[in-house]
């Protein structure tokens, strides 16, 4: 890795030593992030870390080291050992699985097709894939431990046939009954014992006289072992060496018994007994010992192929394996089935010579087929027997007929018969029983099986005796014949005649007969109260109503409930009706069974099988012939079910199959079924076609209409033509097809001849109805038609000599020539009048004319009137063949005339020089509109004393309308108005009109003040009547808001201002600072940052406010402005403050000529202005300091201190004077008095000393303060000229009392809640009087001295408390007369800190550097017993310098008078070396 790509490793990372090692993690954590993290790093080198540690610095470290990795390389080779087991024993496992697999499928290929291969279970080789030493070795099981040791077997021999020259078995068993007793006979429960493995293949296969060698899986080489062909070679050479160095020893050296002794030339191939087979028991090792002697061969007598009757020969041979001749005697087997023959020796004497052996012949011969076991045993010199184990095994037959059989389902009184095929898969023939298993044990089997079936209810089986050879097989039959509801389970017994026993379990259920109805499709309606129905029918589907010869299906879904299939067909019958009484219930005669001949319902399938536990789905339809209610009842029809059966007989052999039983056609279901029909519902839309008004002649009249088939099915139509001599009515389409629940849009087509009105029904004959379907018709014709333009001309307002006319339009509407003509109606009340001069007054040009169709044309009528009336006449538009339209004609002649409803205007306020508003109504009484206007100038000898002006000036009045004339008078003068008039002129009128105006004496400006809520005061009450208090607990730094009202109570406008008398604000100032902090914001910021420098924004504009150095200010918001006519101005006046005190001021009001307005603000302010530079401003709590936490120090140790900086934002030098508290928290007391003498905190110098100093002088305005002097001269010029303003208003308003300097008394008296004892120990604070500086920082130092324990403690926990004590030491900023004073020392809350610490006793840990576990001092015991004694304070010395190479002693050891026990030296106030960097008790033990 370059230098330019090197990332720096973690901080907390281990560094190690040397290039070679370096730790690579924080490379790996940089550039896989997402998989190498700190935690995962951390888990594995956590260990490997501290052991790549450097070396060589400390001894103690090296040592831990050392061990550290010991025991890290130890767990590193568990770790390696546990994984080498768990992969070994993976091997095992996998190999074992794998010749597992291959015996199995080997074994598959041997067997029969169709056997169950799941009942030969495949031997686990997992013994032979592992190392059993290596499992030990680790203290894991190992497959020895729980596997059995296997017996050789070995195979019997053939039979011997029989010759003269040797003994017979009649002989041979004589001669052996007669020198033992007679064994047991084996009985036939000791048969019913045996192993049934009548369906198992035998696993008995003869194994061979040698051992088979265990197999091993070669062990793991370990790193620098040889490889196995130089463990050989070395082997080999070992083998050899010793071979020269063994001799032969004499057997007379050592009894027989010895090991040693009882070696032969082939050493080196016996087995050396390990650890473990010398500690077996005593028996076992004499039983070793005599095996030794003597070696049977084989070690197992055993016979597999016997049958009963024959006779089978072995032979036995007992070798002598020691070094001596050796008697022998062989007791014979205990039972009849073995006997052995007189044994053949190698000498006459009836001794084996050492390597020789002696030969017995065992015959066997068997009764039966069973297995048998006997023994032998050998007795020689030694004082234990020797046992030759005799057995006899013959391969049983196997069956595949399985452990259950199972006959499935059946129903109650049913029979059935069911087969199941046998097979005898074993090596051997047998003959088989099968009895009921309560039968078994049974003296003789042949009498159970004198029948071909073997009963037991409701079971039976057979044959019930029968032979198989290897190979054979034979179809067992079972009969199931139930007669009652349940799960049926009878076990039989099969016997072999190799007296095997196996039992098998005959299982069936039994079930009756169930058909569930699970659903019908469809809305199906339930039987009504009072409706009929049938009497047996359990289920009742209804159709819906539909229309004849329509067809509907309902699907019901039927679930056969059982495990069998059923079958059925279905019957359709007459409902049995018949009316029933509450509680009745129906008799069997009732019940009678009539087809229905209705060919209108019909079930899809009709028949069939319902299969076992499904559901079955059937179609049932519904086609009524005939307008009419149908009512029928199908039956589901089971063919071929059993009835139950009788109680049944113990004493019946196999009653099913002999006699059989009785089957019957069961009705299992009844549905009953409903259904009716109706009409077909046809509906038109609208119901009739009704042509409103008239048609023209000739002309084909085209209607809409709708068809809509409501009925349950689609409908064929066909429309009926009308066709008269005057009309033709058709409709279009005449023929079709509506579906179900749609609508048909249809076209009437109506044609006049003459004009008439017609009215008769169209008729619509509609498939399947009996009615036909009428369409009522209505409609009128008529002949041309002219209509008018206007049905009436209305000439409206006609002035006096105009002469008016206007323009008709006339139009032909029609497709006709119209002839036309106008002519005056005469009405006969006007008979009085001349026609002549009728016809003079109105003129139509032309009076008549012809039309083309739909064509148009204008006519002009004329309207001369000679005087003022309301003229009216009617007059006709005739119309040959057709209609007539009147119309009237009217006209008003009049000439103009206006008048003033009011003809005097007063003037009831006015305000000097201000424009006062009154309205005036002008009235036009005719219906022409007339036009008017307004003089400017006022008449009257009061004229110039005021102007007046008119909205508006002038203008048109419609007719019979009123207008409101804004009339703005202004009056100059305080006199009262009554000699004037206004002139207005309207147009067609004689004379003009005039207006009287009156005006009341003007009123002057006029300005009250008021606080919300409250009354107002006027600018004559006095100013203490209004005070704005901002509150007696303002708290520092806070900003407070009051509201006062200033009411214009005239009409006047004028402007005004406002301003603090003495606490003024500089606010341009203030605005240039926060302007001059929001020019520098360039860059968009986030919430956070706009939050901060919004609110830093904010202190520098309150800084500027307060920048006179009042310790307050007073802003007003608005300052200025302009108070409209009886306006109401809110004015916001906000306090700033930066110093407590009681503060007292006036607000300055100027309103136009008014004299100013003073109004008083007051106010107390509390809190403490200096703040910790270590926790900043508190807002909430400004008086408290942080709590300083010296923690826990050595008793009688040195001085803690911590600096503490304290700030002073104010313009003030301010004195703060510290008193310690100690708080007890057994102390409680809850008040206290402080009395003083002169003042409580006089001002000292540097050395400590009070220094003398007079009263108060007098307030000096002049007198600067330190940051006054720091300030510009402009600004402190600003401030002295205010302040002369103030004084010169200072005698002009009573102040009171309290804001003068207060009067100093020699002795004063406090009480205060009880803080704690006043002291200095084991606090406190340097200097106790600071004074800091305005906008300056003092710094003080807390200490903390921890004091000397006593011996009883054992901890001190010291708390404690500061208090700061305000002064100020300028009169100027003690208080201003009348404006401001500032309350000091005690009557303040002083400025807390709080203290804790805790003292405990000194310990000291000593580590030393070397091994010693033992540190010695050497000292006098009469020097520690001394108080102040020079070798204590010396030790004390050493101790502390940890110079403990030094000895002690005892100078005096008799004057030692404490008990031993108590003899300890507790050593304390000692500091610890920082390299040792521990502290402990130490002792030692005098």
């Amino acid at each position: 890795m370059t230098e330019d790509t090197f990332v720096e490793p973690l901080m907390d990372s281990h560094r190690p030593s040397s290039g070679t090692s370096q730790d690579i993690s924080h490379v790996l954590m940089s550039v896989f992030k997402g998989v190498y993290n700190k935690d995962i790093i951390a888990k594995g080198n956590l260990l490997s870390n501290l052991i790549k540690t450097n070396v060589g610095k400390n001894s103690y470290h090296d040592k831990y080291v050392k061990e550290l990795h010991q025991a890290r390389s130890e767990y590193e080779q568990c770790i390696k050992m546990a994984d080498m087991m768990e992969d070994h024993i993976c091997k095992g496992k996998a190999q074992a699985a794998a010749k597992e697999s291959r015996n199995c499928e080997r074994m598959k290929a041997d067997l029969v097709d169709g056997c169950d291969y799941a009942m030969f279970p495949v031997k686990s080789t997992f013994c032979w894939c592992v190392d059993d030493d290596l499992l030990k070795r680790n203290n894991l099981i190992s497959p020895g431990d729980y596997l059995p040791a296997e017996k050789p077997q070995i195979r019997a021999p053939a039979p011997v046939k029989s010759s003269f020259a040797k003994p017979t078995i009649s002989f041979a068993i004589r001669t052996t009954r007669e020198s033992q007793d007679r064994g047991p006979q084996k009985t036939l429960l000791e048969m019913n014992e045996l192993d049934d493995s009548l369906t198992c293949e035998s696993s008995s296969e003869p194994q061979q006289s040698k051992r088979i060698p265990k197999m091993t899986i070669p062990k793991p080489t370990w790193f620098g072992q040889p490889s196995a062909k130089n463990r050989t070679e070395g082997w080999e050479q070992l083998q050899k060496f010793k071979r020269r160095q063994s001799v032969l020893l004499d057997r007379r050296v050592c009894p027989p018994n010895a090991q040693q002794c009882r070696k032969s030339f082939s050493l080196p191939k016996v087995k050396v007994k390990n650890d473990q087979e010398k500690k077996n028991s005593d028996n076992q090792s004499s039983i070793d010992e005599l095996h030794c002697v003597f070696q049977a061969t084989p070690q197992v007598m055993f016979f597999t192929e016997y049958s009963i009757g024959s006779v089978y020969e072995s032979t036995l041979e007992l070798k002598n394996m020691t070094y001596s001749s050796r008697y022998l005697r062989v007791i014979p087997p205990t039972t009849p089935y073995f006997s052995i023959g007189l044994g053949r020796f190698p000498s006459d004497e009836g001794i084996v010579a050492p390597g020789m052996s002696s030969k017995y012949t065992l015959r066997f011969a068997p009764d039966s087929l069973g297995d048998f076991k006997d023994f032998m045993m050998v007795q020689t010199e030694s004082q234990h027997l020797f046992v030759v184990p005799i057995e006899a095994r013959r391969p049983p037959p196997v069956l595949t007929l399985p452990r259950v059989l199972d006959c499935g389902y059946c129903l109650v009184g049913g029979v059935k018969f069911l087969e199941f095929m046998c097979q005898n898969v074993g090596l051997s023939a047998g003959t088989f029983y099968i009895i009921p298993k309560d039968q078994w044990p049974a003296p003789n089997l042949r009498s159970l099986s004198t029948t071909y079936f073997s009963e037991k209810p409701p079971f039976a089986v057979g044959p019930c005796v029968f032979s198989l050879q290897p190979g054979e097989a034979i179809v067992v039959e079972v009969v199931f014949f139930p007669t009652t509801v349940e799960h049926c389970s009878q076990p039989f017994a099969i016997i072999c005649d190799n007296c095997q026993v196996k039992y098998i379990s005959l299982e069936g259920d039994s079930q009756l007969v169930g058909v569930e109805l699970v659903s019908i499709s469809g809305e199906n309606e339930p039987l009504t109260a009072g409706e009929m129905h049938d009497l047996t029918a359990e289920h009742f589907v209804r159709f819906s109503e539909c229309h004849p010869h329509i067809e509907q299906q309902k699907r019901l879904v039927i679930r056969n409930n059982v495990h069998l299939e059923l079958a059925f067909h279905w019957q359709i019958m007459k409902p049995n009706l018949r009316s029933l009484l509450p509680g009745e219930t129906h008799e069997p005669s009732h019940i009678q069974f009539h087809p229905d001949t209705n060919d209108v319902y019909h079930m899809s399938p009709p028949s069939g099988l319902l299969a076992p536990c499904q559901e079955h789905e059937f179609l049932l339809t519904f086609c009524p012939k005939e307008l009419k209610d149908y009512h029928s009842v199908f039956h589901l029809v089971l063919r071929d079910i059993p009835l139950m059966p009788l109680e049944p007989n113990d004493n019946s052999i196999l009653h099913p199959v002999h006699s059989g039983s009785k089957l019957n056609n069961v009705i299992i279901m009844d549905i009953e079924v409903k259904g009716s029909t109706e009409l077909y519902r046809v509906l038109l839309e609208p119901y009739g076609v009704i042509i409103p008004g008239e048609i023209f002649i000739s002309i084909a009249t085209h209607r809409q209409f709708k068809m809509w088939n409501h009925s349950k099915t689609f409908i064929l139509f066909q429309w009926e033509r009308l066709n008269s001599s005057s009309h033709v009515i058709d409709v279009e389409p005449s023929a079709g097809r509506i579906e179900e629940n749609e609508c048909f849009d249809f076209e009437v087509i109506v044609t006049g001849g003459k004009p008439d009105k017609l009215k008769t029904n169209l008729v619509c004959n509609i498939q399947h109805r009996h009615e036909p379907v009428k369409l009522p018709i209505e409609v009128s014709f008529k002949g041309p038609t002219v209509k008018l333009s206007v049905p009436c001309v209305d000439f409206g307002l006609v002035r006096l000599g105009d002469e008016v006319q206007t323009t008709l339009s006339l139009t032909n509407t029609t497709p006709l020539e119209a002839c036309w003509m106008f002519k005056e109606k005469i009405n006969n009340k006007q008979d009085h009048q001349d026609t002549n001069a009728v016809e003079q007054e109105v003129v139509v040009e032309p009076g008549t004319g012809v039309l083309p169709p739909f064509a148009s044309c204008s006519v002009t009528l004329h309207l001369n009137l000679d005087f003022c009336q309301k003229f009216e006449t009617e007059m006709e538009l005739i119309v040959e063949n057709g209609t007539t339209s009147p119309f009237w004609i009217q006209a008003v002649v009049q000439s103009p005339q206006v008048c003033f409803l009011n003809c005097k205007l007063v003037f009831s306020d006015l305000y000097l020089g201000v424009p006062s508003t009154g309205t005036v109504t002008l009235f036009n009484q005719t219906l022409l509109p007339s036009h008017f206007s307004w003089k400017e100038h006022l008449q009257g000898k009061q004229a110039s004393l005021c102007t007046a002006t008119f909205d508006p000036s002038s203008g048109i009045l419609g007719p019979n309308a009123t207008m409101n004339i804004n009339v703005n008078l202004t009056s100059h003068t305080d006199l009262k108005l009554t000699e004037v008039a206004a002139i207005c002129d309207v147009q067609g009128m004689n004379s003009p009109l005039v207006l009287q105006i009156v005006g009341s004496q003007s009123k002057k400006l006029s300005v009250s003040y008021s606080l919300p809520g409250a009354c107002h005061i006027g600018n004559s009450d006095s100013p203490s009547a209004l005070i704005i208090d901002f509150g007696k607990d303002v708290i520092l730094k806070t900003e407070v808001t009051k509201q006062f009202l200033m009411t214009n109570e005239s009409a006047i406008p004028a402007a005004f201002t406002i301003k603090p008398e003495f606490f003024t604000c500089n606010v341009s100032m203030a605005n240039s600072l926060l302007e001059k902090r929001l020019t520098y914001l360039k860059t968009p910021l986030f919430t956070e940052q706009v939050t901060k420098v919004e609110a830093k924004a904010h202190e520098d504009f309150v800084t500027g406010l307060l920048a006179h150095g009042n310790g307050a200010a007073f802003m007003v918001q608005p300052d200025s402005g302009q108070l409209g006519p009886f306006e109401t101005k809110t004015v916001d006046v906000t306090a700033y403050c930066l110093m407590w005190g009681e503060y007292r001021d006036h607000l300055i009001c100027k309103v136009g000529d008014l004299e100013p307005m003073h109004i008083t603000m007051q106010m107390t302010v509390k809190g403490c202005p200096l703040y910790f530079q270590m926790i900043g401003p508190q807002p909430d709590d400004q008086c408290q300091g942080p709590t300083m936490h010296f923690g826990t120090h050595l008793s009688g140790g040195d001085t803690i201190s911590q600096p503490l900086r304290i700030n002073n934002p104010t313009m003030f030098d301010i004195q703060v004077d510290w008193e310690i508290y100690n708080i007890d928290e057994n102390d409680h007391t809850l008040i206290e008095l402080v009395m003083s003498c002169g003042d409580h905190f006089p001002l000292k110098d540097d050395d400590g000393n009070e220094l003398l100093k007079g009263t108060f002088r007098v307030f000096n305005e002049n007198d600067p303060t330190q940051w006054e002097k720091n300030q510009t001269p402009t600004l402190v010029g600003t401030s002295m000229s205010l302040q002369s303003g103030t004084n010169g208003k200072e005698k002009e308003y009573e102040e009171e009392e309290h804001l003068y300097p207060a009067k100093k008394n020699f002795i004063s008296v406090h009480t205060r809640p009880y803080i704690g004892s006043l002291s200095d120990s084991p606090y406190s604070i340097i200097p106790q009087q600071i004074v800091i500086p305005a906008k300056s920082t003092g710094c003080i130092h807390v200490s903390f001295t921890p004091f000397n324990l006593s011996e009883s403690q054992c901890e001190s926990r010291c708390v404690g408390v500061a208090c700061g004590f305000l002064n100020l030491n300028s009169e100027k900023a003690v208080c201003i007369p009348g404006k401001v004073r500032r309350d000091l020392a005690l009557d303040l809350q002083p400025v807390k800190l709080d203290l804790l610490g805790t003292i405990k006793p000194a310990v000291l840990l000593v580590q030393m550097e070397e091994d010693s576990e033992t540190l010695e001092f050497n000292a006098s015991a009469g020097d520690l017993l001394r108080v102040e004694s020079d070798n204590e304070s010396q030790m004390k010395e050493t101790l502390r310098c940890l110079k403990l190479h030094q000895t002690l002693g005892f100078s005096n050891p008799g004057n030692w008078s404490e008990p031993p026990a108590a003899s300890f030296c507790r050593l304390a106030s000692l500091q610890a070396n920082k390299k040792s960097s521990r502290l402990c008790w130490l002792s030692s033990r005098l």
